[in-house]
């Protein structure tokens, strides 16, 4: 049966993505257009670390890091939709399901699941088009503390002006996928929600800034016991677009992360940053027998955690690393990673690691 189930999931990848190579745009029944898109990313990674949690496991190796498939529909001039599936190590799962009206000329409401407008690394760069390999320390601590990703709710939000718009947004605060409606004993479900709200203004074509504050009502509450409270955030963001190919982008974050959320006798304060830019040269022609290749770059990053909910939540990240590109979807990237945590029994662990990603 188990077989099964994986032939057919094979059978209809197969179909989507021919279905993708002869068209970009198909015609769909009940919409005005659909169009399809996808990414293949393959990563190899060599981790110190590794051999920390189990002396028999390897340091390094392959992995799909990313495989996903995305369906944008224009049901009317009005309406939208998309539906994005992932599988990752073999272990498909939805990320995006979305809907979205547009309201008056400059406004429109937005519902289902979808990335948060918290942080800009995570909330407006693309996973196909990041600037190092993986996300930053500060991008991860976010995401584990329900502050940043994926969250299912509402959202409204448009133009106030020509460079200036706002996003107001409310979720379930529980993270990706978690409906909070099936009585999980997890520490993600409570009893309120999150609230978010976001600014940004386009000084021009190269210069941009965005802030973003969020509350969510985090932790477990049962008849003898109330472990709710709020995990809080404001983060102001930045990013420089030079046309010499450079790219700089960064900010910083702080608030606090609730006692019930950590399950601890106090609300723990936290400070998290990131600078990261990189220098990207297209040639003019393509290198025909090197696979095409018309490109290259370099990038390097450095971001921190700096939290007293424990030794561990203390760290400098620094990473570094050339890329070449196989045209404008397709690159390849290596980067070397220092992380230096703050706790003097914890030794700095190093790692290279290297992806192809292919964007369609």
């Amino acid at each position: 049966m188990r077989q099964g189930f994986k032939s057919g999931l094979l059978l209809t990848v197969m179909i989507c993505i021919s279905a993708i190579l002869n068209a970009q745009e198909v015609n769909a029944k009940k919409s005005m257009k659909l169009g399809l898109s996808g990414r293949v990313q393959l990563q190899h990674a060599w981790n110190e670390a590794f051999s920390l949690i189990d002396e028999a496991r390897t340091k390094h190796g392959f992995r799909i890091r990313r495989g996903r498939l995305q369906a944008k529909a224009e049901i009317t001039p009005f309406v939208s939709a998309v539906i994005q599936v992932e599988a990752r190590d073999n272990s498909p799962r939805l990320k995006d399901a979305e809907g979205t009206i547009k309201l008056f000329t400059d406004y429109y409401l937005r519902f289902g699941q979808y990335k948060i407008p918290v942080w800009r690394e995570e909330f407006l760069r693309s996973s196909g088009d990041l600037i190092l390999v993986e996300r930053s320390l500060a991008s991860s601590f976010l995401i584990v503390n329900l502050l940043s990703a994926r969250q299912i709710g509402i959202e409204f939000g448009g133009k106030i002006f020509n460079r200036l718009t706002f996003t107001v947004n409310y979720n379930n605060g529980s993270g990706e996928g978690n409906s909070e409606l099936q009585g999980s004993k997890t520490k993600e479900v409570n009893n309120g929600k999150m609230l978010v709200a976001r600014l940004d203004y386009n000084f021009s074509k190269i210069v941009k800034v965005g802030i973003s504050g969020a509350i969510n009502n985090v932790g477990t509450r049962t008849d003898s016991l109330d472990r709710t409270g709020n995990n809080t955030l404001i983060a102001p963001d930045f990013g420089i677009y030079l046309p010499a190919g450079f790219d700089v982008e960064g900010g910083i974050a702080f608030g606090e992360i609730s006692k019930g959320f950590l399950e601890e006798f106090d609300n723990k304060e936290y400070t998290v940053w990131d600078v990261t830019g990189r220098w990207k040269k297209m040639f003019s022609t393509a290198i025909e027998s090197l696979g095409g290749l018309n490109g290259v770059e370099i990038a390097a990053g450095i971001s921190g955690v700096n939290s007293d909910a424990s030794n561990t939540d203390k760290a400098v990240e620094i990473r570094f690393g050339p890329a070449i590109y196989f045209g404008k979807n397709t690159r390849l990237q290596t980067n070397f990673e220092i992380l230096d945590p703050a706790a003097q029994n914890e030794d700095t662990n190093y790692a290279v690691r290297s992806q192809l990603t292919v964007n369609f």
